[in-house]
């Protein structure tokens, strides 16, 4: 493969022309790809119906927002543990991106 600015030869997984600096648009999987959706999903859906709400978010790395879901349940002795319920199953629908704004897949 050849740089696109300078012409010159690059290996096939450079990421970047180490002569100009531009980029090759080849992303390596482990950097291209965020977290697990599918682990996403099982830890918000099982983990939240046995009464430990806002662990998917902590994979995810939101940690505040799972915080405040866990705090809320257990503080009020799970009185208010089906509204967190029902916030971590919007959020297992909604959220398609971790803290780092990487896909998940």
């Amino acid at each position: 493969m050849f740089c696109r600015q300078c012409g010159q030869q690059l290996v096939d997984e450079a990421v970047a022309c180490p002569q100009c600096g531009v980029a090759t648009g080849y992303f390596p999987q482990a950097v291209a790809q965020g977290k697990s959706r599918t682990n996403f999903i099982l830890f918000g859906a099982l983990l939240g119906l046995i009464g430990v709400p806002g662990v998917h978010n902590f994979y995810a790395g939101y940690s505040q927002k799972g915080l405040i879901q866990l705090l809320v349940s257990v503080l009020s002795c799970w009185l208010l543990w089906l509204p967190m319920y029902i916030w971590t199953i919007v959020e297992i629908c909604t959220v398609t991106v971790d803290s780092d704004g990487k896909p998940m897949y």
